[in-house]
């Protein structure tokens, strides 16, 4: 309740804020296009550091998949078999800000008030990505006064979903932003980490692993206005596309594989991923799925009671998961290769994420789309469709891996 109530209050502010003049020489007053032209400009008090090459990203899409796939305009369109990634660069500004009051955009700002545009992030209309000199902030008349800090702040915000607190894009879109800054050799200079919400456990839990204690890290509720003595910040994960590069799953499974084995002896190698704990895409018939698959030796976790080292373990350990499209099928990067893993779809909201992530991983992919026959009429709709399970295409699909995985114990 709290985090909706947020929400509505972010929302409402930002309408008035578009109004109301107040601090207005803290709106940046043009752009710097480039991080890297940025850096070569005297006295910018900027440096880049470019740490992946762009390339050419590609999926192999299974037989069927791009037909029934979600066709919405912008995010959760079609699926891209290739996609170009610019290359992954880190930017250090001195004197930077960040301003970061809205769910939807991310502005990074050089000390001489320009917009870094390739570095900050705006959603536009029906979610596609908008152009830096469109980032709202460019319509925002009234600022809160930047909180400064004296000492170099490393920016993990990526924008979006993770502005809600979504487990998918803190795993995807900003902890591999760390595997950028530890190769620049600028990670034991960071004072402070920037993230949206420090109350969630994943947040505080991954970050402990990786030695960052709460005490280093700052988050947008109360930091919504930033500017320190060094701001880092670093390109997309994603870039302007969908895909996971290659890059950032290694760096997950490099981070946080092998699972702590006392943890990992807990769960067996068969997973079924119930959504029973969200509010939309329910399995409507979900105890009928459950009792095929305990039959054959799966087993049920929730996974929102679960620690983060608990989610990495379960999944390391799998040899079979089963599971309806969620953020919780974010941790397939966590997958053994040569696992499998059947995702469950609803008819109008079958998209790319996951497969995605499963690719990178090694694993064997299938999916299976429920059909519900409901009118659907815009992507929010689709987004929150239940699910309704064939039991016997499930079944089809579910006995010869069981007995293949059997085959090989």
């Amino acid at each position: 309740m709290h985090a909706v109530l947020s929400r509505v209050q972010r929302r409402a502010g930002r309408l008035l804020r578009e109004w109301v003049p107040y601090r207005r020489h803290y709106r940046p007053v043009g752009v710097h296009a480039s991080s890297a032209q940025l850096a070569q400009q005297a006295g910018s008090g900027a440096t880049y550091n470019e740490i992946e090459p762009a390339h050419t990203s590609t999926l192999e899409l299974p037989a069927g998949f791009y037909e029934c796939a979600a066709d919405f305009s912008g995010l959760h369109g079609k699926p891209n078999a290739t996609e170009q990634l610019p290359a992954a660069f880190v930017l250090t500004l001195r004197n930077g800000r960040v301003y970061a009051d809205n769910p939807n955009s991310v502005a990074i700002i050089s000390a001489d008030n320009r917009l870094v545009g390739d570095v900050s992030f705006q959603y536009g209309n029906s979610w596609n990505l908008a152009q830096p000199e469109h980032n709202n902030i460019f319509r925002q008349q009234w600022f809160v006064a930047p909180t400064r800090i004296e000492g170099t702040v490393f920016s993990l915000l990526s924008g979006g979903g993770a502005a809600s607190g979504n487990y998918y894009h803190w795993l995807v879109d900003s902890l591999p932003r760390l595997h950028l800054l530890q190769e620049a050799g600028l990670l034991g200079s960071v004072d402070y980490f920037l993230v949206y919400n420090r109350n969630h456990g994943f947040v505080r839990e991954s970050l402990a692993h990786l030695g960052i204690g709460p005490e280093r890290i700052i988050d947008v509720e109360t930091h919504r206005h930033v500017q320190a003595t060094q701001l880092i910040a670093t390109t997309s994960v994603r870039g302007q596309g969908t895909h996971v590069p290659r890059w950032a799953s290694d760096y997950l499974r490099a981070a946080f594989l092998p699972p702590d084995a006392a943890v990992a002896s807990r769960f067996g190698p068969l997973v079924y991923i119930s959504r029973r704990d969200a509010s939309m895409r329910l399995t409507r018939n979900e105890a009928e799925v459950e009792k095929l698959l305990h039959g054959y030796g799966f087993e049920t976790h929730v996974l929102s009671p679960y620690s983060f080292a608990e989610k990495v373990a379960l999944f390391a350990g799998a040899r079979v998961v089963v599971g309806p499209v969620g953020a919780g099928l974010a941790n397939l990067v966590f997958c053994p290769t040569g696992a499998s893993v059947i995702e469950l779809f609803s008819e109008h909201f079958v998209v790319a994420d996951y497969l995605d992530l499963a690719t990178k991983a090694g694993m064997h992919y299938q999916f299976l789309v429920s059909t519900l026959g409901a009118l659907v009429k815009d992507r929010r709709q689709a987004w929150e469709e239940d699910l309704l399970i064939d039991v016997d295409a499930l079944r089809a699909r579910v006995e010869p891996l069981v007995a293949a995985k059997q085959q090989l114990a």
